[in-house]
């Protein structure tokens, strides 16, 4: 049999050789997981640096020597994606130590291009699955282990003036590579790839070499360990084991009885077993003759519990007397309510047969039961005993005073009857226990009555406030809420409310954050110190709020509430931003007046002069260079207009203005420039849309410039504008809204897209004047302007409608 310590080594030995052999393993995972990600890393920058390479020829500089070469002519080293990138990836890598790069395809051009089988098998698996872009992986290739990173090439409609038909391919492609190879390839399709083929299987192999050094040194460690680990044992386990027995028999060596005997081949475990069967057998008879001795003590243990029985039920009247004091002061309404009922119940539980209680706050009075006799009257130092708590006990009399901690209430009198036991001197305490309960409950019967008197006085005021005011718990949620805020949630419910369902604020609209709010949302974040929050807050159907957020004091481990009052600022914040923009009109007005005024006569002399040339030039590139100054000098020109036309734009006329009629005009001429650039224009317009006070030229021009910036935004093909006209609902005032489906306007743009030359064009498309004339135009005929992001830009012109007849004026 084997010992305990020889037990021990061997399982240890498998759990360690267990644990090592799992290490290494994952030791080479790891390493093997590391090589991969690394070999990813570095054919991920060399393709990345080959689309540079690419990307730079076909778009920088194969126009650029389009355009500076004559038609037929072809450079190759500079206009070939292919050769460019064979010859700068070779000089990148002369010795191929590193990676090997090809860039390959079938019927290659230049046969020392033409793929070979492994790479043709890895260009069908990216013909089999067009959603394959890249392909990354380690594989055998001549015998040994490369990484592969390869992305297919498919042929841009910019590569087949080279590739398509023979005929149109440049001349000097044809000298150099003849017409056979490399031709009629049409676009999309896969004709070759790039590839960067790494060696790994030098890396492999270090990385099982450092596995089988680790557990190399693992086995040295645990042979090692193993001799510590003897030396310990028999120290540390061993001993002390056969120390628990020598214990046992030190302290109880008449139980232990004799020592068993243990054969020579038994174990350590083995041997305490015997000690503790051989000590258990003594205490089995200790645990017999105890259990003798206890059952001669089981009567005297009956006839004691009887006692606390009996004991026991006398304090159980006493607790229902106070439970049922607080029961009567849960129910009891008034003071008189109170003792009326308290009265019956205390002289019920002494035995008494009348009770009186002399109140000494408000000029005295006093209570009696029962109601129909009256009791004799209190002694004349009743007040004294009050006042000291002196509880007095005559012969039929027990006079009490009701107090609390610090106030003195009234005294408690109950009288026996004659012919019957007094009150008893042994139940003093409890005396004194009903008048202290009796002056509490009474103390809370005021503090209640008070108490709902403030609340009602506060719920008034709390109600009488005119914005919406609510109570809230940590979580946000309305514990209380005045009349408007409840009307607020009403307007702002998204669903309709249910029978019984009671309304909630937005959560946003509280200074709180909402993961559902758009980009352009403001809200206050959370703060948990004791300073209130001053935030304001922006819905998104333009109401803004200006909330106040007071945090209250809680207590330990209560959670915190918060007082939230919002007033609504829309107006204020309208108007603010409304006289914001008009202050940037007016400066800059005066700025551009002046600046158009004295830039417009230079250009005047240039354009002068530019004439003047044009009859005295014969040479063809002499005129295209004039025609360039006078271009640019007319684009001058109209930059200049344009800020005269914003500086002293002429007065608004105050109608009417058919709008139908108007829209009709507009959509006749711009369906023709939409039909040009393949963009779908609807118009929408009610039969009974009423007159608008408006200037039909300045409406008609604010229409044009926003129409044309929605033809410059929409993509061709898909693009669609919309202009829709409508009548509020009560028919006071007219909307034309002009809507697309382009990319919308950035939250960042949103602020400043009236501001006077600010463009989102590119440089010579658009002097940033036409949204501030427009808004200018607007504001002078008493309308406004807004703008939004739907999924495109939407500007929505508002304008006062003709309510009777509108005549025009004359200017």
């Amino acid at each position: 049999m084997k010992t305990l310590k020889q037990r021990f080594l061997v399982g240890l030995s498998v759990s360690m050789a267990v644990l090592g052999v799992f290490f290494a393993v994952l030791i080479s995972m790891n390493l093997r997981d590391q090589l991969v990600t690394d070999t990813e890393h570095k054919a991920s920058l060399v393709l990345s640096q080959v689309e540079a390479i690419q990307a730079y020829v076909r778009e920088v500089l194969r126009p650029a020597m389009y355009e500076r070469l004559p038609a037929d002519d072809f450079i190759l080293e500079a206009m070939s994606t292919s050769f460019v990138t064979r010859k700068v990836m070779s000089d990148l890598n002369v010795h191929g130590d590193q990676f090997r790069y090809r860039r390959v395809a079938r019927g290659a051009r230049n046969p020392d291009y033409e793929a070979d089988p492994f790479e043709r098998a890895i260009m069908e698996r990216f013909a089999a699955d067009p959603q394959l872009t890249r392909l990354e992986e380690i594989t055998q290739r001549d015998d040994d282990e490369v990484f592969v990173a390869a992305r297919p090439v498919r042929f841009e409609a910019s590569c087949l003036r080279c590739h398509g038909d023979p005929a149109e391919a440049p001349k000097a492609l044809l000298a150099r590579y003849g017409d056979t190879r490399g031709f009629w390839r049409h676009d999309g399709e896969l004709v070759g790839l790039d590839m960067v083929t790494m060696p790994v299987g030098g890396a492999l192999g270090q990385i099982k070499g450092k596995t089988i050094s680790f557990l190399s040194l693992f086995a040295l460690g645990l042979g090692a360990f193993y001799l510590t680990l003897q030396v310990f044992f028999d120290r540390l386990v061993v001993v002390n084991l056969r120390r628990v027995t020598e214990v046992m028999r030190r302290y109880f060596p008449k139980e232990a009885g004799e020592p068993p005997k243990i054969t020579a081949d038994a174990g350590e475990i083995e041997e305490i077993y015997a000690g503790i069967d051989a000590f258990a057998s003594r205490l089995k008879e200790a645990r017999e003759k105890i259990e003798d001795h206890a059952q001669n003590l089981e009567g005297k243990v009956a006839d004691r519990t009887r006692e606390l029985a009996r004991e026991a039920d006398e304090r159980r009247a006493d607790v229902s007397l106070f439970v049922e004091l607080l029961n009567i002061l849960n129910r009891a309404q008034t003071r008189a309510e109170l003792l009326t009922a308290t009265l019956a119940r205390i002289a019920g539980r002494f035995g008494a047969n009348a009770a009186a209680y002399e109140c000494e706050f408000s000029g005295g009075g006093s209570i009696a039961w029962p109601t129909d006799a009256a009791p004799p009257p209190p002694p004349a130092d009743w007040r004294q005993l009050v006042a000291d708590g002196d509880l007095r006990l005559t012969e039929r009399a027990a006079l009490i005073p009701v107090r609390t901690t610090d106030v003195s209430r009234g005294l408690l009198r109950l009288y026996f009857s004659p012919n019957g036991p007094g009150p008893a001197p042994e139940a003093a305490d409890l005396y004194r226990a009903i008048g202290q309960q009796l002056g509490i409950a009474l103390e809370n019967l005021d503090a209640i009555n008070s108490l709902l008197a403030q609340n009602a006085l506060l719920g008034s005021i709390f109600d009488g406030i005119s914005d919406p005011l609510a109570l809230l718990d940590s979580a946000s949620g309305i514990i209380m809420a005045n009349e408007p805020a409840r009307e607020l949630a009403r307007a702002l419910c998204d669903q309709p409310l249910l029978p019984g369902q009671t309304p909630r604020l937005p959560a946003r609209l509280l200074g709180d954050p909402d993961p559902t709010d758009p980009p352009d949302q403001t809200a206050a974040g959370e703060n948990c110190g004791d300073d209130p929050i001053f935030t304001t807050v922006t819905l998104s159907g333009g109401r803004s709020f200006a909330v106040t957020r007071y945090p209250l004091a809680a207590s330990t481990g209560q959670s915190r509430r918060f007082v939230v009052y919002a007033r609504e600022n829309t107006a204020e914040r309208r108007m603010l931003t409304q006289m914001r923009q008009t202050e940037k009109l007016v400066a800059v007005g005066k700025l551009a007046a002046g600046l158009a005024h004295e830039i417009n006569n230079p250009l005047g002399v240039i354009a002068c002069y530019a004439e003047l040339l044009r009859q005295s030039l014969i040479d063809p590139q002499s005129l295209d260079d004039l025609a360039v100054i006078e271009r640019h000098a007319a684009m001058a020109k109209k930059v200049l207009r344009d800020l005269l036309d914003f500086a002293r734009p002429r007065p608004a006329k105050p109608g009417p203005c058919d709008l139908g009629a108007l829209i009709a005009s507009l959509a006749r001429i711009f369906e023709v420039q939409g039909q040009a650039r393949r963009v779908a224009l609807a118009v929408a317009v009610p039969e009974d849309l009423p007159l608008a006070k408006a200037d039909a030229v300045a409406l008609e021009q604010v229409l044009s410039n926003l129409l044309l910036n929605a033809l410059d935004a929409v993509a061709p093909d898909t693009g669609r504008i919309a202009l829709t006209a409508k009548a509020s609902p009560d028919r006071q005032h007219v909307a034309l809204i002009v809507a697309d489906n382009g990319p919308g306007i950035p939250p960042a743009d949103l602020p400043h897209i009236f501001d006077p030359f600010f463009t989102t064009k590119d440089a010579g498309r658009g002097s940033g004047l036409g949204l501030a004339v427009a808004y200018g135009l607007m504001r002078d005929m008493n309308g406004t302007i807004e703008v939004h992001d739907e999924g495109g830009a939407v500007f929505t012109l508002t304008l006062p409608a003709c309510l009777g007849p509108c005549q025009e004026e004359n200017p």
